[in-house]
């Protein structure tokens, strides 16, 4: 009798426990459902990142920079595979049209995206979002970008082609103003402070994308489309050993005296004080970060761990919080 009383006794405990067991799965359901409905409206899964290469380059070779941000954030990047290498010298205006379809086809999985250009694609992705109206780009990151142009020779060059430095700050201007190289993309954002006037005349897309000519149909809305970033990141640095001057990845230029005179931040140039496209704009309502990272070239810009970790990751952290609140 008394091994019965205690089977019986051991058979209440377990369905005392059981019952428990199942208490608590109900509740930890329920929080969970609580937690899908009232809790941060944007989940990771809503937000993408959409990354433009640079040129002469290819997509796959970015594919650090995306391993990088998915293993720790979690955040799918999309890589645009189109003007690859060679193709990547196709006129910017031609690029930002066909990049832009696809930036959008691919911003539609999303409710917003996260925007990335590298090297010259910062300036192709800069260009989509101007020319997007109603777009769902909460940020864009310009990586090593020559945002406000390039002048003169690379740093690099000068290593390798004697003579080419003082050709490029007395004469080169005569050249890549001509309309033979005017249809080669990466000279489309040579920027001569010292001949502007023919640079407005001979460059067609850049001086659009600034809007710096007078008058241009579209300026206004290209405008309000940058205007309404929530957050533009701006990263470069003094290692930078193509883009000249590197302060251009901040919207820093040199002033209208050239290399006799001296390199402004952002704030002193012409497209910050009449706020010709926005950045004004966001910089007075603090949405513009500058990320200045030194001691790496401007390959090492594509994914050096050091310049994520101190850049990039906290942006993106930060936004996605943002659009959570």
């Amino acid at each position: 009798f008394s091994v019965v009383s205690s089977e019986s006794s051991v058979s209440s405990g377990i369905n005392a426990e059981y019952g428990e067991y199942q208490r608590y799965t109900r509740f930890v359901m329920l929080l969970f459902v609580l937690c899908a409905l009232f809790g941060p409206t944007v989940a990771k899964g809503s937000v993408g990142i959409v990354h433009m290469h640079g040129v002469l380059e290819g997509y796959y070779e970015h594919n650090n920079f995306k391993n990088h941000i998915e293993r720790n954030l979690g955040i799918e990047v999309h890589l645009i595979d189109a003007y690859n290498y060679a193709s990547s010298v196709v006129p910017i205006k031609t690029q930002v049209k066909n990049v832009g379809e696809m930036v959008r086809e691919i911003a539609s999985q999303y409710d917003h995206i996260i925007a990335v250009g590298y090297s010259q694609g910062g300036v192709i992705m800069r260009g989509v979002i101007e020319e997007w109206d109603n777009h769902n780009v909460a940020m864009f990151i310009s990586l090593a970008s020559p945002q406000h142009g390039v002048y003169g020779s690379p740093p690099l060059a000068e290593h390798f082609i004697p003579f080419f430095d003082w050709y490029a700050k007395n004469g080169i201007y005569k050249v890549l103003y001509t309309s033979v190289f005017q249809r080669l993309g990466l000279f489309n954002y040579y920027l001569d402070p010292t001949h502007y006037e023919m640079y407005l005349k001979s460059v067609e897309y850049f001086p659009r994308m600034n809007n710096e000519r007078e008058g241009e149909e579209g300026a206004e809305q290209r405008k309000i489309n940058f205007s309404k970033l929530r957050k533009l990141v701006l990263i470069g640095g003094p290692g930078e050993d193509v883009i000249d001057p590197w302060q251009s990845t901040q919207f820093g230029y040199y002033t209208e005296f050239g290399f006799d005179g001296y390199v402004v931040p952002m704030e002193k140039t012409r497209f910050y004080k009449k706020d010709l496209f926005g950045l004004r704009t966001l910089a007075q309502s603090d949405r513009v970060v500058r990320c200045t990272y030194d001691e790496i070239n401007h390959l090492q810009f594509r994914d050096h761990q050091g310049m994520l970790e101190t850049c990039v990751l906290p942006a993106i952290t930060a936004i996605v919080e943002e659009l959570s609140e």
